[in-house]
Protein backbone atom coordinates (compact mmCIF):
# COMPACT_ATOMS: atom_id res chain seq x y z
CA UNK A 1 0.00 0.00 0.00
CA UNK A 2 1.46 3.17 -0.91
CA UNK A 3 2.45 6.05 1.61
CA UNK A 4 2.90 9.41 1.34
CA UNK A 5 6.53 10.45 3.24
CA UNK A 6 4.50 12.14 6.29
CA UNK A 7 3.07 8.25 7.09
CA UNK A 8 -0.59 9.36 5.90
CA UNK A 9 -2.16 7.18 3.11
CA UNK A 10 -3.22 8.68 -0.62
CA UNK A 11 -6.64 10.69 -0.06
CA UNK A 12 -9.62 9.02 -0.34
CA UNK A 13 -12.50 10.79 -3.38
CA UNK A 14 -15.52 11.63 -2.37
CA UNK A 15 -17.77 10.53 -5.34
CA UNK A 16 -21.87 11.20 -4.35
CA UNK A 17 -24.11 10.68 -1.12
CA UNK A 18 -27.74 9.09 -2.76
CA UNK A 19 -30.78 9.87 0.01
CA UNK A 20 -32.01 6.77 0.69
CA UNK A 21 -34.47 8.06 3.27
CA UNK A 22 -35.25 11.42 5.02
CA UNK A 23 -37.12 11.46 8.26
CA UNK A 24 -37.95 14.68 10.44
CA UNK A 25 -34.56 14.57 12.12
CA UNK A 26 -32.54 12.52 9.94
CA UNK A 27 -31.40 11.59 6.96
CA UNK A 28 -30.05 8.40 5.85
CA UNK A 29 -28.32 8.22 2.82
CA UNK A 30 -25.57 5.60 1.32
CA UNK A 31 -21.95 7.47 0.13
CA UNK A 32 -19.87 6.34 -2.92
CA UNK A 33 -16.34 7.10 -2.87
CA UNK A 34 -12.80 6.03 -3.69
CA UNK A 35 -10.54 4.72 -1.71
CA UNK A 36 -6.51 4.95 -1.46
CA UNK A 37 -6.25 2.31 -4.19
CA UNK A 38 -8.48 3.64 -6.64
CA UNK A 39 -11.04 1.19 -5.74
CA UNK A 40 -14.73 2.60 -5.47
CA UNK A 41 -16.53 1.67 -1.76
CA UNK A 42 -20.13 2.15 -0.57
CA UNK A 43 -20.71 3.23 2.76
CA UNK A 44 -23.93 3.98 4.56
CA UNK A 45 -24.07 6.97 7.04
CA UNK A 46 -27.00 8.90 8.74
CA UNK A 47 -26.83 12.87 8.73
CA UNK A 48 -28.90 15.46 10.75
CA UNK A 49 -31.58 17.16 9.44
CA UNK A 50 -31.49 20.31 11.64
CA UNK A 51 -28.56 21.79 10.63
CA UNK A 52 -28.93 25.69 10.07
CA UNK A 53 -28.09 27.47 6.77
CA UNK A 54 -24.64 29.32 6.82
CA UNK A 55 -23.69 26.78 10.06
CA UNK A 56 -20.90 23.83 10.00
CA UNK A 57 -22.46 22.61 13.58
CA UNK A 58 -24.55 20.98 14.52
CA UNK A 59 -24.60 20.76 18.34
CA UNK A 60 -22.70 22.08 21.23
CA UNK A 61 -22.30 20.50 24.64
CA UNK A 62 -21.22 22.55 27.86
CA UNK A 63 -18.28 21.33 29.72
CA UNK A 64 -19.73 23.35 32.90
CA UNK A 65 -17.63 23.66 36.60
CA UNK A 66 -20.38 25.47 39.24
CA UNK A 67 -18.68 27.23 42.00
CA UNK A 68 -19.15 28.49 45.45
CA UNK A 69 -16.68 30.75 47.51
CA UNK A 70 -15.68 27.75 50.05
CA UNK A 71 -17.25 24.63 48.20
CA UNK A 72 -16.18 22.20 46.11
CA UNK A 73 -16.35 22.60 42.46
CA UNK A 74 -18.80 20.45 40.78
CA UNK A 75 -19.20 19.08 37.37
CA UNK A 76 -22.85 19.65 36.02
CA UNK A 77 -24.03 16.87 33.79
CA UNK A 78 -27.19 15.62 33.34
CA UNK A 79 -29.68 12.50 33.21
CA UNK A 80 -32.11 12.01 30.37
CA UNK A 81 -33.88 8.72 28.52
CA UNK A 82 -32.56 7.99 25.24
CA UNK A 83 -35.38 6.24 23.12
CA UNK A 84 -32.75 5.10 20.52
CA UNK A 85 -30.75 3.18 23.46
CA UNK A 86 -34.21 2.54 26.13
CA UNK A 87 -31.83 3.59 28.46
CA UNK A 88 -31.18 6.31 30.56
CA UNK A 89 -28.31 8.26 29.79
CA UNK A 90 -25.53 10.82 31.70
CA UNK A 91 -24.15 13.31 29.74
CA UNK A 92 -22.89 17.04 29.34
CA UNK A 93 -26.19 19.38 28.87
CA UNK A 94 -26.33 20.02 25.17
CA UNK A 95 -28.45 20.31 22.44
CA UNK A 96 -29.00 21.85 18.40
CA UNK A 97 -27.63 25.34 17.38
CA UNK A 98 -30.57 27.47 16.22
CA UNK A 99 -31.19 29.76 13.24
CA UNK A 100 -28.44 32.25 13.46
CA UNK A 101 -26.94 31.20 16.92
CA UNK A 102 -23.44 30.87 17.95
CA UNK A 103 -21.98 28.04 19.58
CA UNK A 104 -20.87 30.40 22.56
CA UNK A 105 -24.44 31.19 23.23
CA UNK A 106 -26.21 27.87 22.08
CA UNK A 107 -24.17 26.67 25.21
CA UNK A 108 -25.35 29.29 27.49
CA UNK A 109 -28.82 28.94 26.59
CA UNK A 110 -28.78 25.00 26.53
CA UNK A 111 -27.41 25.07 30.11
CA UNK A 112 -29.91 27.32 31.36
CA UNK A 113 -32.86 25.26 29.62
CA UNK A 114 -31.76 21.97 30.99
CA UNK A 115 -30.12 22.61 34.13
CA UNK A 116 -31.25 26.24 35.15
CA UNK A 117 -28.09 27.99 35.77
CA UNK A 118 -26.72 31.11 34.19
CA UNK A 119 -23.46 30.41 32.94
CA UNK A 120 -20.06 32.09 31.22
CA UNK A 121 -18.22 30.95 28.64
CA UNK A 122 -14.47 30.56 28.47
CA UNK A 123 -13.66 28.69 25.58
CA UNK A 124 -15.16 26.91 22.53
CA UNK A 125 -13.41 24.19 20.97
CA UNK A 126 -12.86 23.23 16.92
CA UNK A 127 -15.11 21.15 15.22
CA UNK A 128 -15.26 17.55 16.15
CA UNK A 129 -16.53 14.22 15.40
CA UNK A 130 -19.39 12.67 17.10
CA UNK A 131 -19.81 9.30 15.85
CA UNK A 132 -17.35 9.62 12.88
CA UNK A 133 -18.42 5.50 11.65
CA UNK A 134 -22.27 6.36 10.66
CA UNK A 135 -22.77 10.09 11.57
CA UNK A 136 -21.62 13.14 10.01
CA UNK A 137 -22.69 15.03 12.94
CA UNK A 138 -20.24 17.99 14.24
CA UNK A 139 -20.20 18.98 17.57
CA UNK A 140 -18.01 21.75 19.44
CA UNK A 141 -17.84 21.73 22.98
CA UNK A 142 -17.85 24.94 25.40
CA UNK A 143 -16.52 25.10 28.76
CA UNK A 144 -18.74 27.34 30.60
CA UNK A 145 -17.74 28.74 34.75
CA UNK A 146 -20.90 28.95 36.78
CA UNK A 147 -21.07 31.58 39.49
CA UNK A 148 -23.05 29.99 42.40
CA UNK A 149 -22.77 33.03 44.70
CA UNK A 150 -24.52 35.07 41.70
CA UNK A 151 -27.76 36.49 42.31
CA UNK A 152 -29.31 34.76 38.90
CA UNK A 153 -28.17 31.24 40.30
CA UNK A 154 -29.86 31.60 43.97
CA UNK A 155 -33.24 30.79 42.66
CA UNK A 156 -33.00 28.58 39.24
CA UNK A 157 -35.39 26.22 37.64
CA UNK A 158 -34.45 24.48 34.23
CA UNK A 159 -36.49 25.50 31.50
CA UNK A 160 -36.94 22.15 29.81
CA UNK A 161 -38.66 22.33 26.18
CA UNK A 162 -42.46 20.02 25.56
CA UNK A 163 -41.59 16.41 25.80
CA UNK A 164 -37.90 16.91 27.33
CA UNK A 165 -37.41 15.65 30.78
CA UNK A 166 -33.86 15.97 32.40
CA UNK A 167 -32.58 15.20 35.49
CA UNK A 168 -29.60 17.32 37.23
CA UNK A 169 -26.57 16.11 38.48
CA UNK A 170 -24.13 17.82 40.31
CA UNK A 171 -21.17 16.19 41.20
CA UNK A 172 -18.03 17.30 43.07
CA UNK A 173 -15.38 16.74 39.84
CA UNK A 174 -12.67 14.92 42.95
CA UNK A 175 -14.99 12.53 42.39
CA UNK A 176 -16.25 12.25 39.20
CA UNK A 177 -15.21 9.08 38.06
CA UNK A 178 -16.37 7.35 41.69
CA UNK A 179 -19.85 8.71 40.83
CA UNK A 180 -19.79 7.40 37.62
CA UNK A 181 -19.11 4.42 38.60
CA UNK A 182 -22.00 4.09 40.97
CA UNK A 183 -24.59 5.61 37.75
CA UNK A 184 -23.51 2.85 35.70
CA UNK A 185 -24.12 -0.10 38.60
CA UNK A 186 -27.94 1.69 38.96
CA UNK A 187 -28.50 0.93 35.37
CA UNK A 188 -27.32 4.02 33.50
CA UNK A 189 -25.44 4.74 30.76
CA UNK A 190 -22.66 7.45 30.64
CA UNK A 191 -21.75 9.00 27.54
CA UNK A 192 -18.66 8.27 25.95
CA UNK A 193 -17.61 11.89 26.16
CA UNK A 194 -18.60 12.35 29.86
CA UNK A 195 -16.63 9.06 30.80
CA UNK A 196 -13.48 10.09 28.70
CA UNK A 197 -13.27 13.39 30.60
CA UNK A 198 -13.52 11.88 33.70
CA UNK A 199 -10.45 9.59 32.95
CA UNK A 200 -8.66 12.71 31.38
CA UNK A 201 -9.03 14.06 34.44
CA UNK A 202 -7.87 11.07 36.59
CA UNK A 203 -4.92 10.63 34.22
CA UNK A 204 -4.04 14.06 34.72
CA UNK A 205 -4.17 13.89 39.00
CA UNK A 206 -1.83 11.29 38.68
CA UNK A 207 0.43 12.87 36.23
CA UNK A 208 0.44 15.82 38.06
CA UNK A 209 1.22 13.54 41.52
CA UNK A 210 3.65 11.27 40.10
CA UNK A 211 5.63 14.21 38.53
CA UNK A 212 5.56 15.91 42.40
CA UNK A 213 7.17 12.50 43.39
CA UNK A 214 9.41 12.36 41.05
CA UNK A 215 10.81 16.41 41.29
CA UNK A 216 10.78 15.69 45.49
CA UNK A 217 12.89 12.15 45.03
CA UNK A 218 15.32 13.98 42.93
CA UNK A 219 16.08 17.01 44.70
CA UNK A 220 16.41 14.88 47.59
CA UNK A 221 19.18 12.60 45.48
CA UNK A 222 21.14 15.72 44.53
CA UNK A 223 21.79 17.12 48.50
CA UNK A 224 25.15 15.51 50.22
CA UNK A 225 24.49 13.59 52.99
CA UNK A 226 26.86 15.93 55.24
CA UNK A 227 24.35 18.47 55.33
CA UNK A 228 26.32 21.16 53.71
CA UNK A 229 23.71 22.45 51.40
CA UNK A 230 20.89 23.41 54.00
CA UNK A 231 20.50 26.62 54.67
CA UNK A 232 21.21 28.79 57.52
CA UNK A 233 20.01 32.22 57.01
CA UNK A 234 23.82 32.81 55.92
CA UNK A 235 23.81 31.18 52.80
CA UNK A 236 24.48 28.15 51.71
CA UNK A 237 28.47 27.58 53.21
CA UNK A 238 27.97 24.72 56.04
CA UNK A 239 30.01 26.19 59.18
CA UNK A 240 31.42 24.04 61.90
Amino acid sequence: MPFYTNGFHRPCTFLNDEVLHEGNWLRFSEIKYLDPTGKERVWEAVARQTRTRGSDTDQVAAIAIYRRMLHYDVMVLVRQYRPALNAYTVEFPAGLLELGETSQEAAVRELREETGWHGEVTCVSNKLAVDPGCSSAIIRYATVKINGDAAENLNTRALNSDGEFVDLLMIPVSEIHEHLNKLTKEGNLIDSRVEAFAIGLQMGLKFAKDAAKDAISTLQASLPLDGSSVRTGFGSKHYS
